[in-house]
C-alpha cells in the first residue's frame, strides 16, 4: 500500500523503530519453518510438505488423506494455539492471516465421550497463509509458511508402553493412570474382556486374570487400552501367557 501523507510516513518510521526496539516481543517462526508458494490445481498444483494437501481451482485447501482445521486468524506461524479437532474438514477456504492444522487421518481417534484426539508423538502440520498469489487480478494460489509440529502431553506414557505381564489365574498387575484420562479397551481386549477383572479406583488400574491361559482360544497375547488426555491419546499394553 502506498503512503500518501507525511503522517503516514512518520507512522511507518515509528513502527520500524518500535520493531527494532522491541524485537524480543515478536512472535518468531519455528526454526524448521518452510515458506512455500502454493500454486492451485490450475497451475502447478503445489503440495504442502509430504501431505496430499493442495489448493483447488476454487482456491480452497483440499485433501483426501488428511483432515484440516482452521484455527482462525493469528499473527503468524509461531503462535501457540490449542489443537483444533472439532471442526475437521477435507476442504477449507484459503484465508490470508489464518492458521491451519493438518492431520493425517490415521493418527486421529474419536472416543466414546465424543472427544477426538491425536496420537501422541505423531507429527501434524501447522500452516499459515501469508498472502494470496495473484496473476492478472486472478488468485492463482497462496504463499504459505508451514512447519511439522508435535502434540505435547508429558503426562501420558509413550505409545504402546508395556505395563506388565500376567501368566496365571488370579495374578494381577497394577498401573497408575494419569489424572483425568479417558480409558478405552482396544478390540482384542474388548473381545476377551470376560477373561479379566479390570478395575479403576482412584487412578489405579488393576487387571486380574480370571481364566487359564489358552494359546489357541485365549486369553493369550498382547492386550491394550487407549488413554486420552485432552486432545492427545496413547496406548498401554500388557502381555498374557507370554512370560517375562
Amino acid at each position: 500500500m502506498k503512503v500518501k501523507h507525511l503522517f503516514g510516513m512518520l507512522s511507518l518510521f515509528l513502527c520500524v523503530f518500535n520493531l527494532v526496539s522491541c524485537g524480543d516481543d515478536e512472535i518468531k517462526d519455528p526454526d524448521d519453518a518452510v515458506t512455500l508458494n502454493m500454486l492451485n490445481e490450475e497451475g502447478d498444483k503445489t503440495m504442502l510438505g509430504n501431505s496430499d494437501v493442495y489448493i483447488n481451482k476454487s482456491n480452497n485447501f483440499k485433501t483426501y488423506l488428511c483432515y484440516i482445521a482452521d484455527a482462525g486468524e493469528t499473527s503468524g506461524l509461531g503462535v501457540d494455539v490449542q489443537l483444533q479437532l472439532n471442526n475437521l474438514a477435507r476442504e477449507v477456504a484459503v484465508v490470508p492471516g489464518h492458521l491451519y492444522q493438518i492431520y493425517d487421518r490415521d493418527v486421529l481417534r474419536e472416543f466414546p465421550s465424543g472427544k477426538c484426539a491425536v496420537l501422541v508423538g505423531s507429527g501434524y502440520y501447522k500452516a499459515y497463509v501469508v498472502s494470496p498469489i495473484v496473476n492478472e487480478n486472478v488468485m492463482t494460489g497462496a504463499t504459505v509458511k508451514y512447519a511439522l509440529t508435535y502434540p505435547e502431553a508429558p503426562e501420558l506414557p509413550e505409545y504402546e508402553k508395556l505395563i506388565g505381564y500376567i501368566d496365571y489365574v488370579g495374578e494381577s498387575l497394577e498401573y497408575t493412570l494419569p489424572k483425568d484420562v479417558e480409558c478405552v479397551f482396544n478390540a482384542h481386549l474388548d473381545s476377551e474382556k470376560d477373561a479379566f477383572d479390570i478395575q479403576i479406583n482412584d487412578r489405579k488400574l488393576t487387571i486380574t486374570l480370571l481364566k487359564p491361559v489358552d494359546k489357541n482360544y485365549g486369553p493369550y497375547g498382547t492386550y491394550g487400552m487407549y488413554l486420552r488426555l485432552g486432545s492427545v491419546f496413547t496406548t498401554v499394553e500388557f502381555n498374557v501367557g507370554m512370560g517375562r
